[in-house]
């Protein structure tokens, strides 16, 4: 039987996506955002600096949830970005160095097997 198939022919049932789960969260957070701002309707005057403002508890904590999820998911795509690009870096470091030292006989050219008699009779500190 093939894997990710029910007995039914042509049904697929897919398993551990985590589409479910992630969906029942995101939605037990926003019933939990919506009860609070309708609880927390009063205004309140929040000052920043020069500025003062009155709004409504509940868009002040609403627009500070969207900042806050906003900043943390721009600092993650900056830190995926910046790990992405060190692992190219390094992929293209690996394959440069291999291009530079070849491991392999038939990498190195025809002249290989006659490096290969120099090198190996070649004795440093031996006298001649």
């Amino acid at each position: 039987m093939d894997k990710g198939k029910t007995k039914e022919a042509g049904t697929r049932r897919f398993r551990g996506t985590g589409l479910y789960w992630n969906l029942i969260g995101a939605l037990v957070v926003v019933v939990a955002i919506i009860v609070g701002i309708v609880q927390n309707g009063q205004t309140v005057r929040l000052k920043y600096l020069a500025w003062t403002v009155g709004i409504p508890l509940g868009v002040a904590l609403l627009v500070t949830i969207v900042l806050t999820v906003a900043v943390a998911s721009l600092v993650g795509v900056m830190l995926r970005r910046q790990r992405r690009h060190q692992l190219t870096e390094a992929v293209e470091l690996r394959e440069l160095r291999q291009q530079a030292h070849p491991t392999e006989p038939e990498a190195r050219g025809a002249d290989a097997p006659a490096v290969d008699a120099v090198a190996a009779g070649h004795r440093p500190g031996a006298s001649a």
